[in-house]
Protein backbone atom coordinates (compact mmCIF):
# COMPACT_ATOMS: atom_id res chain seq x y z
CA UNK A 1 0.00 0.00 0.00
CA UNK A 2 1.21 3.49 -0.72
CA UNK A 3 0.92 6.49 1.54
CA UNK A 4 2.98 8.97 3.50
CA UNK A 5 4.10 6.33 6.04
CA UNK A 6 5.33 3.63 3.62
CA UNK A 7 8.75 3.46 5.25
CA UNK A 8 7.34 2.99 8.77
CA UNK A 9 7.42 -0.51 10.30
CA UNK A 10 5.02 -1.10 13.21
CA UNK A 11 4.65 -4.09 15.54
CA UNK A 12 1.26 -4.12 17.26
CA UNK A 13 0.38 -6.51 20.05
CA UNK A 14 -3.25 -7.47 19.52
CA UNK A 15 -5.81 -6.53 22.09
CA UNK A 16 -8.83 -4.34 22.54
CA UNK A 17 -9.16 -0.62 22.82
CA UNK A 18 -7.14 2.07 21.11
CA UNK A 19 -4.12 -0.06 20.13
CA UNK A 20 -5.71 -1.84 17.17
CA UNK A 21 -7.29 1.41 16.00
CA UNK A 22 -3.94 3.20 16.07
CA UNK A 23 -2.42 0.33 14.10
CA UNK A 24 -5.24 0.48 11.57
CA UNK A 25 -4.82 4.22 11.05
CA UNK A 26 -1.07 3.84 10.57
CA UNK A 27 -1.65 0.97 8.12
CA UNK A 28 -4.21 3.04 6.21
CA UNK A 29 -1.52 5.71 5.83
CA UNK A 30 0.87 3.16 4.32
CA UNK A 31 2.81 1.82 7.31
CA UNK A 32 3.77 -1.85 7.34
CA UNK A 33 1.88 -3.08 10.43
CA UNK A 34 2.38 -6.59 11.80
CA UNK A 35 -0.09 -7.63 14.48
CA UNK A 36 1.23 -10.14 17.00
CA UNK A 37 -1.71 -12.39 17.83
CA UNK A 38 -1.93 -15.09 20.46
CA UNK A 39 -1.37 -18.44 18.88
CA UNK A 40 -4.44 -19.81 20.70
CA UNK A 41 -6.77 -16.99 19.60
CA UNK A 42 -8.54 -16.97 16.26
CA UNK A 43 -8.44 -13.69 14.39
CA UNK A 44 -11.83 -12.32 13.40
CA UNK A 45 -11.71 -11.70 9.63
CA UNK A 46 -14.59 -9.22 9.94
CA UNK A 47 -12.66 -7.00 12.37
CA UNK A 48 -12.23 -3.66 10.59
CA UNK A 49 -9.20 -2.83 12.72
CA UNK A 50 -7.28 -5.56 10.85
CA UNK A 51 -7.49 -3.71 7.55
CA UNK A 52 -4.15 -3.44 5.71
CA UNK A 53 -2.28 -5.38 8.43
CA UNK A 54 -0.32 -8.59 8.45
CA UNK A 55 -0.60 -11.06 11.29
CA UNK A 56 1.86 -13.26 13.18
CA UNK A 57 0.33 -15.81 15.58
CA UNK A 58 2.92 -16.44 18.29
CA UNK A 59 3.04 -17.99 21.74
CA UNK A 60 4.86 -15.38 23.81
CA UNK A 61 5.24 -17.77 26.73
CA UNK A 62 7.68 -19.88 24.73
CA UNK A 63 11.24 -19.03 23.74
CA UNK A 64 10.48 -19.42 20.01
CA UNK A 65 7.66 -16.86 20.17
CA UNK A 66 9.76 -14.34 22.10
CA UNK A 67 12.65 -14.83 19.69
CA UNK A 68 10.35 -14.14 16.72
CA UNK A 69 9.01 -10.98 18.39
CA UNK A 70 12.51 -9.76 19.14
CA UNK A 71 13.43 -10.23 15.47
CA UNK A 72 10.36 -8.21 14.46
CA UNK A 73 11.24 -5.47 16.93
CA UNK A 74 14.85 -5.28 15.77
CA UNK A 75 13.67 -3.85 12.44
CA UNK A 76 10.65 -1.95 13.72
CA UNK A 77 10.15 1.77 14.13
CA UNK A 78 7.11 1.61 16.43
CA UNK A 79 5.75 -0.83 19.03
CA UNK A 80 2.10 -0.54 20.10
CA UNK A 81 0.76 -2.37 23.15
CA UNK A 82 -2.31 -1.95 25.30
CA UNK A 83 -1.86 -4.57 28.01
CA UNK A 84 -2.28 -3.97 31.71
CA UNK A 85 0.78 -2.51 33.43
CA UNK A 86 3.53 -5.07 33.97
CA UNK A 87 2.50 -7.58 31.29
CA UNK A 88 5.20 -6.64 28.78
CA UNK A 89 7.81 -6.55 31.54
CA UNK A 90 6.83 -10.08 32.66
CA UNK A 91 7.24 -11.24 29.06
CA UNK A 92 10.71 -9.68 28.94
CA UNK A 93 9.56 -7.07 26.39
CA UNK A 94 9.43 -3.95 28.54
CA UNK A 95 10.66 -0.57 27.31
CA UNK A 96 14.14 -0.95 28.82
CA UNK A 97 14.78 -4.27 27.06
CA UNK A 98 13.30 -3.22 23.72
CA UNK A 99 14.97 0.20 23.66
CA UNK A 100 18.38 -1.24 24.52
CA UNK A 101 18.05 -3.61 21.54
CA UNK A 102 16.61 -0.94 19.21
CA UNK A 103 17.29 2.65 20.41
CA UNK A 104 15.24 4.26 17.61
CA UNK A 105 12.08 2.32 18.57
CA UNK A 106 9.05 4.38 19.61
CA UNK A 107 7.43 2.38 22.42
CA UNK A 108 3.73 3.24 22.53
CA UNK A 109 1.66 1.91 25.38
CA UNK A 110 -1.92 2.64 26.26
CA UNK A 111 -3.87 1.61 29.33
CA UNK A 112 -7.47 2.26 30.24
CA UNK A 113 -6.78 3.62 33.71
CA UNK A 114 -3.19 4.86 33.44
CA UNK A 115 0.02 3.31 34.76
CA UNK A 116 -0.13 4.64 38.35
CA UNK A 117 -3.19 4.67 40.53
CA UNK A 118 -5.51 2.25 42.28
CA UNK A 119 -7.30 0.97 39.13
CA UNK A 120 -4.17 0.33 37.02
CA UNK A 121 -4.59 -3.46 37.06
CA UNK A 122 -8.29 -3.46 36.17
CA UNK A 123 -9.38 -4.13 32.62
CA UNK A 124 -10.85 -1.11 30.87
CA UNK A 125 -13.85 -2.47 29.02
CA UNK A 126 -16.58 -0.37 27.47
CA UNK A 127 -18.99 -0.93 30.33
CA UNK A 128 -16.50 0.02 33.05
CA UNK A 129 -15.24 3.13 31.28
CA UNK A 130 -18.78 4.22 30.42
CA UNK A 131 -19.87 3.82 34.01
CA UNK A 132 -16.89 5.77 35.33
CA UNK A 133 -17.42 8.56 32.80
CA UNK A 134 -21.04 8.76 33.89
CA UNK A 135 -20.05 9.26 37.52
CA UNK A 136 -17.80 12.11 36.42
CA UNK A 137 -20.55 13.90 34.51
CA UNK A 138 -21.67 16.72 36.81
CA UNK A 139 -23.90 18.47 34.27
CA UNK A 140 -26.35 15.62 33.86
CA UNK A 141 -29.50 15.49 35.93
CA UNK A 142 -30.58 17.55 38.90
CA UNK A 143 -27.96 18.95 41.25
CA UNK A 144 -29.54 17.34 44.29
CA UNK A 145 -29.13 13.58 44.58
CA UNK A 146 -26.88 13.72 41.53
CA UNK A 147 -25.19 10.41 42.26
CA UNK A 148 -28.45 8.49 42.15
CA UNK A 149 -30.32 9.97 39.22
CA UNK A 150 -27.70 11.46 36.92
CA UNK A 151 -25.45 8.40 37.05
CA UNK A 152 -28.25 6.16 35.81
CA UNK A 153 -29.18 8.64 33.07
CA UNK A 154 -25.59 9.20 31.94
CA UNK A 155 -24.85 5.46 31.78
CA UNK A 156 -27.91 4.98 29.61
CA UNK A 157 -26.97 7.87 27.32
CA UNK A 158 -23.37 6.74 26.91
CA UNK A 159 -24.39 3.15 26.20
CA UNK A 160 -26.94 4.24 23.60
CA UNK A 161 -24.54 6.65 21.91
CA UNK A 162 -21.41 4.52 21.82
Amino acid sequence: MSGPLTSLRVVEFSGIGPGPLVGQLLADLGADVVTVDRRSAKADPADVNRRNKRSAALDLRKAEGLSAVRCLLAGADVLIEGFRPGVMERLGLGPDVCLSANPRLVYGRMTGWGRPGPWRTRPATTSTTSASRARCTPSVGPTSRRCRRSTWWAISAVDRCS
